[in-house]
C-alpha cells in the first residue's frame, strides 16, 4: 500500500467536523462559550479562545478578548503581512535615499 493510499484511508476514517453556524463570541457569555467549545472540540476552526488584555500602566484595568481560532489565525496573518509590507517599504525607500 502506497503512502498516498494510507493518507486517503486515514482521512476517510477521520470524524467529520460538526456542522454548526459561525459563532459570535463578542455576544456570548463565558458559560455559552464553554458549552460551545465542548461541542466543537479544540481543533475545530470555530473553537473559541479567550485572552485577557491588561491595559498598559494599570494593574487592575483589563478586558477579555474572545475569538474563534479562525479569527485569531486571520489576525496573526494580517499582522505578519503588515510587518512584511513595512519592512519591504523601508528597504525600498532606504535604497532610494542616495539617488
Amino acid at each position: 500500500m502506497s503512502l498516498f493510499s494510507l493518507i486517503l484511508a486515514a482521512a476517510a476514517g477521520a470524524a467529520p467536523l460538526p456542522a454548526i453556524p459561525a459563532p459570535d463570541p463578542s455576544h456570548m457569555s463565558l458559560k455559552e462559550i464553554r458549552a460551545h467549545n465542548k461541542v466543537v472540540g479544540k481543533d475545530h476552526p470555530y473553537f473559541i479562545r479567550c485572552r485577557r488584555d491588561v491595559e498598559i500602566g494599570s494593574v487592575a484595568k483589563a478586558h477579555t478578548v474572545c475569538r474563534t481560532l479562525r479569527d485569531w489565525s486571520r489576525a496573526d496573518d494580517d499582522g505578519n503581512r503588515a510587518a512584511r509590507d513595512t519592512v519591504r517599504f523601508m528597504n525600498e525607500t532606504a535604497g532610494n535615499i542616495g539617488n
